[in-house]
């Protein structure tokens, strides 16, 4: 099978889970769920198509369209007028883009900030290396005893990771500089375009293009990629350097807190390499 033919199945999937995730969602409903009167004689429960449309404010056969998974354009817009007509969660509404084969949004941050007593015992016990927690922002949230020694991370309270990449100690720790700073740059990126109008990333963009010259030319590029496993060298006091591969794990999809582990090769995971 060629690439074309499996891409073109891929979406024909997609379009059909779409077509069965709609109509769960509107079965669940009933019309006094959305402040609507029930009319009588209705022969199957939840909303009818006509319904949602009038809610999301569409024309009942464009919803029918969408609903019947057919290949038409659909705007963010739309899709969080169908996510509100139909009460989806926010786990629901960034699945119903993907299945639209949209870009998915960053799910909204909680209410309640993570424990960061847990996060503390969760890169505790990640013994082989570095380990740290970063918030969407990418403030470090908890980091372990070998963070803070040899990355210089979480000794500053409320410390960032990009701007003490760039800006502090903890940027002075990579053998490879220019390719840690360019790659997380241009992931830094990657996350912003998914909230372009949060006024804190703005605030760190500004900040940091104004302190350093070398985030300002990296930004100015415009370079996007996703968090993988990367290589890394970092300098040791009094020793050669050595090389980790830095891999990224999802904490909390919902709140974008992610796990950073620095893995030495071929390192026990119970044996300290910092000593």
């Amino acid at each position: 099978m060629d690439t074309t033919t499996s891409r073109s199945g891929s979406k024909k999937k997609r379009r059909n889970e779409l077509t069965h995730f709609l109509r769960s969602r509107r079965a669940a409903l009933a019309p006094a769920d959305v402040g609507m009167g029930s009319a009588g004689g209705r022969i199957r429960a939840g909303l009818r198509r006509e319904e949602v449309a009038v809610l999301a404010g569409v024309s009942a056969s464009w919803y029918a369209w969408l609903e019947q998974g057919r290949p038409i354009n659909v705007s963010d817009g739309i899709l969080d007028a169908i996510s509100r007509a139909l009460r989806l969660t926010e786990r629901e509404r960034v699945h119903l883009y993907r299945l639209a084969d949209a870009n998915p949004p960053l799910p909204a941050p909680r209410a309640d900030p993570p424990d960061t007593g847990v996060l503390q015992r969760v890169v505790d016990a990640q013994a082989s290396g570095p380990a740290c927690v970063i918030d969407r922002y990418w403030d470090v949230l908890a980091a372990n005893e070998q963070a803070a020694r040899l990355l210089h991370l979480g000794q500053d309270g409320n410390e960032n990771f990009l701007i003490g990449l760039f800006t502090g100690s903890h940027g002075r720790q990579y053998v490879d500089l220019p390719q840690v700073a360019r790659q997380m740059t241009a992931r830094f990126r990657l996350q912003t375009s998914y909230l372009a109008g949060d006024p804190r990333y703005e605030q760190i963009a500004d900040r940091l293009s104004a302190d350093s010259a070398r985030f300002a030319e990296l930004w100015g590029r415009h370079e996007v990629e996703e968090f993988m496993p990367t290589t890394v060298e970092l300098n040791r006091p009094d020793r050669d350097s050595v090389p980790f591969t830095l891999h990224t794990i999802d904490v909390d999809e919902a709140s974008s807190v992610r796990l950073l582990m620095y893995l030495p090769p071929g390192a026990p995971s119970s044996q300290p390499v910092w000593r």
